[in-house]
C-alpha cells in the first residue's frame, strides 16, 4: 500500500475470526446496556462483562465505589508490577435519540458501521479487553507477562467513582509496567496521509460554577443589572477565550512530527499553527474546516466552556441570582488553583466560584520502550502509516494510573476512513465505529499484547 492510498487495510497479523467475531457481538451488547452517567449503573456492564470472563475459566473482582457504581478487574497470568494494564470505562454521556439516525443504545450494525452511544468513547476498548483475554484463555497461550484487563465506571463525570476511587483504595488494581487506555491509534488523513496519533498526554481541568449576583426587579421594567443579564455579558466574556496563545512542548511536538510527514511546503504552514503570530492565520485561512480548527485551537490555550445555566423563579421577576456552570480544560504547565485566581482577573464581574472538581495536565515519558512496540505494529497493520505522538484536550482515567506511578498511554486502535471524522463523535451525535475499523483495531492490539506477553 502506497503512503497515498486510502483503501482500508486488510485485516492484519492473520487475526483469528472467533476473536473478532467475538469482539463484535460483546461490543454491540455493551452499548445496548444503558450507562449513561448520571446515574452510571455501571454494575450491569460490568456484571456482563464478568459472565464473559468466567465462560472461558477467566475470574474476576468488583468494587463498588457506591451502590451500582461497579468497576471490574481481571488478570490473566502473573497479576504483578510487570504486567500489561488494558483500561476502559463502562459508563457514557447522555444522548439524545431524537436527534440520531438509529437508536443511540440499540448497537445497530448499519452502513457499515456499529452505532450506538459508547461506539467509540470507549466500549470498543472494553470490547477489545475482554476479547483478547478469551481469546489467550481459549487457546491457552503461555504468558511470560501478565495481562490485566480493568473496566471502571465514572469517567465521564470526573472518576471519582471509578479509577480514582480504585486509586486510592485498591490501588493494586492499577498497578502494573504500563497501562494503555484512551485515546490514540486512529487514523487521521492529512493530504493523502494516513497518520495515528498516540496519546502521550492530557490536558487538566477545572469544572467551576459562578454563582452570578444581580439587582432584581420587576419584568415591565427592565434594567441591565439583573443577574441573569450579567450572565449573558459573561458568557460572551468566556466566548472570546480570554486565556492566552500557548504552545506546549507535546503539541510542538505533535505539530512538528506531522510537519515532517507533509514536507515543504506544506509542512511549514502546518507547524506554524503552533507559532503565535501565524496561528489564526493559518487556522482560518488554510485549514478552514471547523471540526479541524477547534482542535487546534483548544489544544494552544487554556479553554473555558460554559456548559450549563440556571436563573430566574418567575416571568415577570428579574432574578437577583444565576449560576452558571463552566468546563474548564488547562494545559500542561497551568495549576488548577492559580487558574482559578487568574480567572477573576481575566474574566471580572458580580460572582462568586464554586470548584466543582479539578486535575492537573498530565505529561507522561515519551521514552518508554511500549511506544517503539506500538509503533512497530502499527507499521506492519498498516504499511506506509505514520505514527505520532499526540496531546488530547480532554481527560481520561491515565490521571489515576499517575496517582499510582504507573505511566499509562493512550492506545485503543481503530481504523477510520475520511469521510468519518474522529473527533466530532466524542459526545457527539450519531457516534459510530466502522466494522472493518473496529476489527482491524482489535487485531492490531491483539497483535501488541502477544509480542509484549507470550
Amino acid at each position: 500500500m502506497n503512503t497515498h492510498d486510502t483503501t482500508p487495510p486488510s485485516i492484519p497479523f492473520n487475526a483469528p475470526d472467533s476473536l473478532l467475531d467475538d469482539g463484535l457481538q460483546m461490543l454491540q451488547s455493551l452499548i445496548r446496556i444503558d450507562t449513561t452517567n448520571p446515574p452510571g449503573n455501571e454494575d450491569v456492564a460490568a456484571d456482563q462483562a464478568a459472565v464473559w470472563l468466567e465462560e472461558v475459566g477467566i475470574g474476576s473482582q468488583t468494587h463498588d465505589a457506591a451502590p451500582r457504581r461497579r468497576s471490574l478487574k481481571a488478570v490473566l497470568g502473573p497479576d504483578d508490577d510487570d504486567a500489561l494494564v488494558l483500561s476502559a470505562h463502562l459508563d457514557v454521556v447522555p444522548a439524545d435519540p431524537e436527534q440520531w439516525r438509529y437508536p443511540p443504545f440499540s448497537g445497530t450494525i448499519a452502513e457499515d458501521c456499529v452505532w450506538g452511544r459508547g461506539a467509540i468513547d470507549m466500549k470498543h476498548m472494553a470490547a477489545y479487553g475482554l476479547a483478547i483475554l478469551r481469546q489467550l484463555a481459549r487457546d491457552q497461550s503461555v504468558l511470560k507477562r501478565g495481562v490485566k484487563l480493568v473496566l471502571v465506571a465514572d469517567e465521564e463525570a470526573g472518576c471519582s467513582l471509578g479509577s480514582l476511587h480504585i486509586a486510592e483504595h485498591k490501588p493494586d488494581w492499577l498497578r502494573g509496567r504500563v497501562a494503555l487506555t484512551e485515546v490514540g491509534g486512529f487514523t487521521i488523513h492529512v493530504d493523502g496521509n494516513r497518520i495515528y496519533p498516540i496519546q502521550l498526554a492530557e490536558k487538566g481541568f477545572v469544572w467551576m460554577r459562578l454563582h452570578i449576583k444581580g439587582t432584581p426587579g420587576h419584568g415591565s421594567m427592565p434594567h441591565k443589572e439583573s443577574a441573569i443579564n450579567e450572565m449573558a455579558r459573561l458568557v460572551q466574556v468566556l466566548a472570546d477565550q480570554p486565556f492566552p496563545f500557548r504552545c506546549t512542548q507535546p503539541v510542538a511536538d505533535f505539530l512538528g512530527a506531522i510537519g515532517d510527514i507533509l514536507g515543504f511546503p506544506k509542512g511549514a504552514f502546518f507547524k506554524a499553527i503552533g507559532n503565535k503570530n501565524l496561528s489564526n492565520f493559518v487556522l482560518d485561512k488554510i485549514v478552514k474546516i471547523p471540526d479541524k480548527t477547534r482542535v487546534f485551537r483548544a489544544l494552544l490555550r487554556d479553554t473555558i466552556s460554559p456548559t450549563m445555566a440556571t436563573a430566574g423563579t418567575k416571568i415577570n421577576v428579574l432574578p437577583a441570582n444565576a449560576t452558571l456552570t463552566i468546563d474548564c480544560r488547562i494545559l500542561p504547565g497551568t495549576d488548577p488553583k492559580a487558574f482559578v485566581d487568574e480567572f477573576k482577573t481575566r474574566v471580572p464581574g458580580n460572582y462568586d466560584i464554586e470548584v466543582l472538581n479539578d486535575g492537573p495536565a498530565l505529561v507522561m515519558d515519551n521514552q518508554n520502550p511500549i511506544l517503539s512496540r506500538i509503533e512497530e505494529v502499527l507499521r506492519e497493520a498498516d504499511p506506509g502509516c505514520h505514527p505520532v505522538p499526540q496531546m488530547i484536550s480532554g481527560f481520561t482515567d491515565a490521571r489515576a494510573f499517575a496517582a499510582v506511578g504507573v505511566p499509562c498511554y493512550g492506545f485503543s486502535p481503530i481504523w477510520m476512513p475520511a469521510d468519518i471524522p474522529f473527533a466530532p463523535m466524542f459526545h457527539g451525535h450519531n457516534e459510530r465505529i466502522p466494522v472493518h475499523g473496529f476489527r482491524w483495531g482489535l487485531a492490531t492490539l491483539y497483535e501488541l499484547v502477544r509480542r509484549e506477553c507470550t
